[in-house]
């Protein structure tokens, strides 16, 4: 690791860190070495602006942040704080003197049999930590890792849900293809196997000095993971056999972390087992990072801020909210204010379940305040009591435009969606008017209608969303026209006009009749007692997932899912229950996955339906069955009377 003076483009400061030095960039982000106002060092990662076309890329980076908070251990690099909302979106982890495996072995040659294992031990307690919580970490590759005085560190931010499509957006398909599994290759779903293809293919890198796959070109390369035997003849014989093992094209034949920690046995203990001239090189390091930061001009602390009372601060902190989400919507979350990166270490997640509540706090205590702006939103407990498919039809009006025709209203024919939203169809038109759904795949770009502010969707869709106001704008109303499949050309000007029309009419949507005996107007997390949920499926996010206004997901060790449906395909067919817990009708899931199960209840009199999905790594369905059989029970005892 080589640590520069910072480039006259680079900004002096992210957030309450101030930059000090310039690293070596991984791909995709512009790294900086910068101090928080304790002088503790963190290393903040810029994206650069290949990434920022990606519609989505603000989305995935801000979760997959998220996600990484909660990913724990010595081996593990902790991230901090994000901004993904920023011109130039940025995370910042805490820094760890050390020398990048790549850089290592091209300046010093492959690393010892004792250095491969002590490096395949502490790269595989670190998966087993990311797996764990249930994720599946992506990025590992040589420059990814760290050699550290103590021992090998796994970095960066590409992380995702277990059990999830690989991703094909830049954010994960640049940077050097030498590493990837098989899974991302072809584009199949990823789960903790494709991590440990990866570590057989980083450990081969660092035994012999070569990629067991490497080839001219990526394509050729894409071919050799996907079709090919790696290339282990250089490896030296006492690590063939855990190498090849991890590098089997099969993802269930692979040995897990855990097996591998069991392969490898006990590591020594003390410092890290590296060649002299790496432990040289991170000793420059620290000798280099220290005159730097004595050099470095010292933080200026803030002026004091008079004292004020709690209703004082927390009304102005909402007018102030207001203001800004006003102007600008695709910026309004502000990246967190956590504590210094030395105690944030320990207590990240309780720190943002603070900034999360002052959020909530802020919106509560400043939505009935007349001064405090025109209605930009509706919140996801007023979505849930609205009557969809009359909003829709009012926003149709006479006719939608089209192309190649305007379609008049009476060719509309409308019906409710399983989720109490509303779909039309018209010739070969589709539209979806969704309440309480999360926002995915958004651009930056916006319009604004009479103060609303409508984002756009992706480039290749007809999608436009309203956000909910305040800690709830993750989730809002989503319209989307969906066009003939012969129309090459997307023509959006229908959805924009729907969309228009919805964001005109806030303030006098029609509500729902009769809804408070309706599951619709349910909080479906108030159905799940959190210290129960944490108990089972382990340590939770400060907040679940918003996927919808009838949805409540945990993510952790393993994801919980409860949703509310107006009706289900679980319990439409005619059929009796097919099991009965304590009182309780339950059906089942028709398809047979070993990686999820899910049980569902319909009430009585009613095709109104609650499902309880539970889904983690592969092979536990018995286990993840009988949890949610536990937590549908738990739920249907706490529905209100009805």
């Amino acid at each position: 690791m080589t640590i520069h003076p910072p480039r006259p483009d680079d900004p002096p400061t992210f957030g309450r860190y101030r930059v000090i030095g310039a690293l070596e960039s991984a791909a995709g982000f512009r790294s900086v070495l910068a101090a928080g106002p304790d002088d503790g060092l963190v290393v903040v990662q810029q994206a650069q602006p290949e990434l920022l076309d990606e519609p989505d890329f603000r989305i995935r980076m801000r979760h997959s942040a998220v996600a990484a908070m909660r990913v724990s251990g010595a081996t593990n690099t902790t991230v901090i704080d994000v901004d993904a909302d920023a011109e130039k979106p940025w995370l910042a982890s805490v820094f760890v003197p050390g020398v990048r495996l790549d850089a290592a072995v091209a300046a010093h040659g492959p690393l010892p049999v004792p250095a491969v294992r002590a490096l395949a031990g502490a790269l595989a307690t670190a998966l087993r930590e990311v797996h764990a919580t249930g994720l599946v970490h992506q990025r590992l590759r040589a420059d990814t890792i760290l050699l550290t005085r103590d021992s090998g560190r796994l970095g960066e931010i590409g992380i995702s849900r277990a059990s999830t499509p690989a991703a094909t957006g830049t954010a994960t398909a640049i940077g050097n293809p030498d590493f990837l599994s098989p899974e991302q290759a072809l584009g199949h779903p990823l789960t903790p196997a494709s991590d440990v293809f990866s570590l057989g293919a980083v450990l081969a890198f660092a035994a012999s000095g070569v990629a067991p796959f490497a080839a001219p070109s990526v394509p050729y390369t894409l071919f050799n993971i996907a079709q090919r035997e790696p290339d282990l003849s250089r490896v030296p014989e006492p690590l063939f056999e855990m190498l090849a093992a991890c590098l089997r094209k099969d993802p269930a034949a692979r040995p897990t972390p855990g097996q591998i920690l069991d392969y490898l046995g006990a590591q020594p203990t003390g410092a890290a087992p590296w060649p002299a001239p790496v432990l040289d090189d991170i000793g420059r390091l620290q000798h280099e990072i220290s005159a730097l930061l004595a050099a470095s001009p010292a933080g200026v602390d803030p002026e004091p801020i008079p004292a004020r009372s709690f209703a004082e601060v927390v009304a102005a902190r909402g007018t102030a909210c207001a203001e800004f989400a006003r102007g600008v919507i695709e910026s309004a979350r502000s990246g967190w204010s956590v504590a210094t990166p030395r105690r944030r270490v320990g207590t990240a997640g309780g720190l943002v379940v603070l900034l999360l509540a002052l959020s909530g706090i802020t919106y509560f205590a400043t939505g009935t305040n007349n001064d405090s702006g025109p209605v930009t939103g509706l919140t996801i407990a007023e979505l849930r009591r609205i009557d969809a498919c009359p909003w829709l039809a009012s926003a149709i009006g006479d006719s939608v435009p089209v192309a190649p025709v305007a379609l008049p209203a009476d060719r509309w024919e409308l019906e409710p969606s399983t989720t109490w939203g509303c779909r039309a169809e018209a010739d070969d038109y589709t539209i979806a008017l969704s309440l309480g759904q999360e926002n995915k795949y958004l651009t930056p770009h916006r319009t604004v209608v009479d103060g609303v502010p409508i984002i756009f969707g992706t480039t290749v869709s007809c999608l436009r969303a309203i956000a909910s106001p305040g800690a709830e704008q993750a989730a809002g109303i989503a319209i989307e026209l969906r066009l003939p499949y012969s129309m090459k050309d997307e023509n959006c000007a229908g959805v924009d006009y729907l969309a228009a029309n919805i964001a005109r009419s806030l303030t006098t949507a029609p509500r729902a009749e009769n809804r408070e005996s309706s599951l619709a107007a349910l909080d479906p997390c108030t159905l799940l007692d959190r210290d129960t949920v944490a108990a089972e499926i382990g340590i939770l996010p400060p907040e679940p997932t918003i996927a919808d206004a009838h949805t409540c997901q945990w993510d952790a060790r393993l994801q919980l899912s409860l949703k509310l449906a107006r009706t289900s395909l679980y319990t439409s067919d005619p059929k009796v229950a097919d099991t009965i817990v304590d009182g309780v009708e339950m059906y089942t899931d028709s398809i047979s996955s070993r990686s999820k199960c899910t049980r569902a209840y319909r009430t009585p009199q009613s095709e109104e339906s609650v499902e309880v999905e539970v889904q983690g790594a592969d092979g536990f369905r018995n286990d993840y069955c009988a949890l949610a059989e536990d937590f549908l029970h738990r739920a249907v005892r706490k529905l209100p009377d009805r």
